[in-house]
């Protein structure tokens, strides 16, 4: 069972959510190639809240898996987003 104060928590969190999803999103059009950790290292944000960011920007429609690259830092694959089709 859900506990009430689990609810008005995540309620209250929207705003910052809110906050996090636009610098994200801000990110994902200004930067070349953008992964989730390229994001987080830009922003500053935790990779957990980016990655939840990304997944609801795409849920929109407001961006998209583009390619994949290798990453720099730790040599493994990982996707990169580019703005919906239509966007930025």
């Amino acid at each position: 069972m859900i506990e009430a104060t689990s609810v008005e928590a995540y309620i209250g969190t929207a705003p910052q959510r809110e906050v996090q999803k636009e610098a994200v999103y801000r990110t994902v059009c200004l930067a070349l190639h953008p992964s989730s950790s390229d994001i987080a290292r830009f922003t500053g944000l935790p990779r957990t809240s980016v990655c939840g960011r990304l997944r609801e920007l795409e849920q929109e429609g407001r961006i998209h898996k583009a390619s994949s690259k290798v990453d720099p830092f730790t040599r493994k694959r990982v996707n990169w987003y580019a703005p919906g089709r239509g966007e930025a």
